[in-house]
């Protein structure tokens, strides 16, 4: 009897674990809620979703043509041919870009009720669509190197909390540019005393033939022209101030003569334009006291380079050409010699200047 009490109470404690079993592996039932609520909301959020959609395929063909033109840029520069055909895939680079962003703002302001987007939403979908696109614009014309001033003039000002790469590849210290200048001012003034001194300051002050002075390169051009029209015999027959020119024909007439001291006179005129020229663009930037745009400097120390190196050679080949027409040994040539003197020192101070422009581009560079 007690064997048949424990059977019983064993079966029905196993009875009720078994739907308790059961229950336990059904799952949760689902709150009830407003079904069509539900659907506006996921019809809202896929419409948002596909006008997002919409504004990133724009902007990834956008991407994908401005790469492909700038890897044409490229190509085309190493083979020193025009890049027009990465003016095309820029352009439409260019057209996706911005057809997207107008695009992507229209459709937001037309399904703004649709959508049920805030004044604030609007507002966040305007920049989203406009700072991409203004980005994109200033890194084309970067790309084609045309800097943007106010871009450059805006760095300027929080250029202490750049990175050190971005900061030395973008400005130069404008005391650095300071020993350029004074340098510059030093050898123009060498080169106008060469060119009022010797032969070539003879020639030059003959050049005033009608009383009015020469002050500009175009009026030196005119005066050397009416010197060498004419004939020889024509100017023998005028007063005395012809007498030298007289002799230049002869000159010129003569075996072996390349350039007159006219010729001298002309290309040192015209040199010293060029470093004036110079010397007035680079003394505002080493005055400025604050940092200076290295696409701005940099260009007139390239052109500052190549106009020095010229004077270097020519300075090289005038003291070769005194030292074969003097009779004085050409070791001594130095200290019995006031123009081979005046010469070297002034090529001392050029190569001094070239070393000094190759430096300042240098400090330049990117130092990894």
């Amino acid at each position: 009897m007690l064997r048949g009490l424990l059977r019983g109470s064993s079966a029905l404690v196993s009875g009720v674990r078994s739907p308790l079993a059961r229950l336990s592996t059904r799952p949760p039932i689902p709150p009830v809620v407003n079904s069509a609520e539900t659907a506006s909301k996921i019809a809202r959020w896929s419409l948002r979703l596909a006008h997002d959609n919409t504004f990133l395929s724009y902007h990834r063909n956008a991407m994908i043509a401005t790469v492909a033109g700038a890897a044409m840029v490229q190509y085309r520069k190493g083979e020193g041919r025009p890049p027009l055909g990465a003016a095309c895939l820029f352009a439409i680079g260019g057209f996706y870009m911005y057809i997207g962003s107008a695009l992507y703002v229209y459709q937001a302001w037309r399904l703004r009720y649709t959508m049920r987007l805030r004044r604030s939403t609007l507002f966040f979908s305007t920049m989203h669509a406009a700072w991409p696109l203004t980005l994109w614009s200033i890194a084309l014309a970067c790309l084609l190197e045309e800097t943007p001033t106010w871009l450059l003039t805006g760095l300027a000002r929080v250029e202490a909390y750049l990175p050190r790469a971005i900061h030395r590849s973008l400005f130069l210290q404008s005391e650095s540019l300071r020993p350029v200048v004074r340098m510059l001012a030093v050898i123009h003034a060498q080169e106008t005393d060469r060119m009022r001194s010797g032969s070539t300051g003879r020639a030059f002050a003959r050049l005033d033939l009608d009383g009015d002075g020469v002050v500009t390169y175009e009026q030196l051009k005119r005066a050397r022209r009416k010197a060498s029209a004419g004939s020889p015999r024509a100017l023998s027959k005028e007063a005395g101030r012809y007498s030298l020119l007289h002799k230049l024909h002869e000159q010129i007439a003569g075996e072996g003569t390349v350039l007159t001291d006219l010729d001298y006179v002309v290309i040192i005129w015209h040199r010293l334009e060029r470093l004036a020229a110079l010397h007035s663009k680079l003394l505002p930037l080493a005055e400025s006291g604050s940092v200076v745009a290295a696409e701005e400097a940099l260009p007139i120390l390239e052109t500052l380079a190549h106009t020095v190196e010229q004077l270097e050679i020519a300075l090289q080949a005038e003291i070769v050409r005194t030292h074969q027409v003097s009779f004085v040994p050409e070791r001594w040539h130095r200290y019995f010699s006031r123009e081979v003197q005046s010469l070297s020192d002034e090529l001392v101070a050029v190569r001094a200047l070239r070393r000094r422009c190759e430096a300042v581009k240098r400090d330049s560079e990117l130092i990894l």
